[in-house]
């Protein structure tokens, strides 16, 4: 993967929703090679003419598939906006720019002079703690609750970033963890064979890149550490990079080894 990407994928409040998404690190952390698109054979895709939605907190680029619902997007993020800071201990952050592209070439062309070539299923990303760039929710199948679902969680990454700019899938499985949990993107474990069946993945595990498990685990995970040891854990292990060990004062098979008895226990398996 390029330098600083985490691909996305999952289920979304026990659909079968694809949130395909992807995380650029502030400062281009080393996560493995990439490609930049060059040479006369890439293919080009004309620039969208955008317009411009100010919100009390945030800049919306949109073209002219948003006009109709821009303001109600806006208004939707906004309201989680106070929410998500409070939760991960932001006193202040400066105004988000999300863009809004028409589809996903446009997404591809408008972000490759900054992070280079993205996958093909890639919807969205942030380039910056105040930079979301995205599919409009207006050209993307299935709900449009889940497209908008899509821009907090985006947004929260985003906020990770002002409270650690280390942060950026460092660890992964917690950098997802707290963007599903903010963002509500609740997956059903009673529809997960390996969480039925009692062989919940490891930490490390779910930091490989190769391994969607956290996109179905993460918001759970994200409700356990809030549940069990207050919301002020979170930022906690955001700041310390998911130091289970020093924030929460268990090592990490333990912790795996309560969240699985913390979710049996809340759903019934």
């Amino acid at each position: 993967m390029q330098a600083g990407y985490a691909g996305e994928v999952g289920r979304v409040n026990g659909s079968c929703a694809r949130v395909f998404a992807l995380t650029l690190a502030v400062l281009a952390r080393a996560c493995g090679g990439g490609s930049r698109p060059d040479g006369p054979t890439q293919p080009t895709t004309p620039a969208p003419a955008f317009e411009m939605h100010q919100s009390a907190n945030f800049s919306f680029r949109y073209t002219p598939i948003d006009a109709a619902t821009v303001a109600q997007t806006a208004a939707r993020v906004e309201a989680e906006r106070a929410r998500i800071l409070q939760d991960l201990g932001v006193p202040s952050m400066s105004r988000v720019t999300v863009t809004l592209y028409p589809d996903q070439a446009s997404l591809r062309a408008g972000v490759a002079p900054i992070v280079g070539t993205i996958p093909a299923f890639a919807t969205g990303l942030v380039t910056g703690p105040y930079d979301v760039h995205i599919v409009s929710p207006s050209a993307q199948p299935g709900s449009y609750d889940v497209s908008v679902a899509n821009i907090v969680h985006e947004f929260a990454h985003g906020v990770t970033l002002v409270a650690n700019p280390s942060f950026a899938n460092n660890p992964r499985w917690l950098w997802e963890a707290v963007a599903l949990y903010e963002a509500g993107q609740v997956v059903d474990p009673r529809g997960l064979a390996y969480m039925t069946s009692l062989q919940p993945p490891a930490l490390a595990e779910m930091n490989s890149f190769s391994d969607l498990r956290i996109y179905d685990v993460g918001a759970l995970i994200g409700a356990f550490i809030v549940d069990t040891w207050g919301r002020g854990a979170l930022p906690r292990l955001v700041g310390a990079n998911g130091n289970v060990a020093a924030v929460l004062g268990v090592d990490e098979a333990t912790f795996v080894s309560r969240w699985m008895a913390y979710t049996r226990s809340r759903y019934g398996f």
